[in-house]
């Protein structure tokens, strides 16, 4: 993700031909801020901005709207945004372009490029940064659904792993003490809760052998 999120600033910034660009974004479900910057510097404001919710950033990616080539120096952008603005003069940041990262239809962060010098933001390349932020913000979510389905699959792999240990134990109990299913398992249950243990742990001891069966 982190890698993703690295590499279209970089390429965001050469589009747009500005000295600094950056990315905040935060995956459906989460509350986690993954922040990323062609500079240390823009990366660490556009973190805190997330905290703070404030500045361009959280605007866009609240509002799903786009902040296009906003001056940063005016009186009512220091009323707008009074802790950002302050970091942001100090960097030597004049102008600001804000573009919301929507993933299906849901904004999930936001991509920030940053200019000096009054210098104003060429359309043509905002056309470029707009396409290439949508594809971008799909990319995301098809990874993020990719993660989550991974995640959910190793889950449930634990589960019946899991499962099968207790089912074997189950078996092995029986036999040892000549006393059902349910009993068995009534026992292993009751060990595992007297000694505050998983009843897998305890499963898993008993089927390598690593168990006192007489303890049960």
């Amino acid at each position: 993700m982190t890698r993703v999120l690295a590499t279209f600033v970089d390429s965001v910034r050469q589009l747009a031909g500005v000295p600094d660009a950056a990315v905040h974004y935060v995956p459906q479900g989460s509350s986690a801020v993954v922040a990323e910057g062609t500079s240390s510097a823009v990366r660490a404001l556009t973190a805190d901005a997330a905290a703070w919710n404030e500045g361009p950033g959280p605007e866009a990616r609240i509002t799903d709207r786009p902040l296009v080539d906003l001056d940063v120096t005016s009186a009512p952008a220091r009323v707008r945004w009074p802790r950002w603005v302050p970091r942001a003069r100090a960097l030597g940041v004049d102008r600001v372009t804000a573009l919301p990262l929507s993933g299906a239809g849901a904004p999930v962060g936001a991509l920030i490029l940053v200019s000096g010098q009054g210098r104003s933001l060429d359309e043509r390349a905002l056309t470029l940064v707009r396409s290439h932020t949508r594809m971008t913000a799909d990319a995301l979510f098809l990874l993020r659904e990719v993660e989550q389905g991974r995640a959910l699959a190793a889950q449930l792999q634990h589960a019946l792993t899991s499962r099968v240990v207790i089912e074997q134990a189950k078996g092995m109990l029986s036999v040892r003490f000549g006393v059902p299913l349910d009993e068995a398992f009534a026992r292993l249950r009751s060990y595992a809760r007297s000694h505050q243990r998983k009843i897998a742990e305890v499963a898993s001891e008993i089927t390598e052998g690593r168990a006192e069966l007489t303890a049960l």
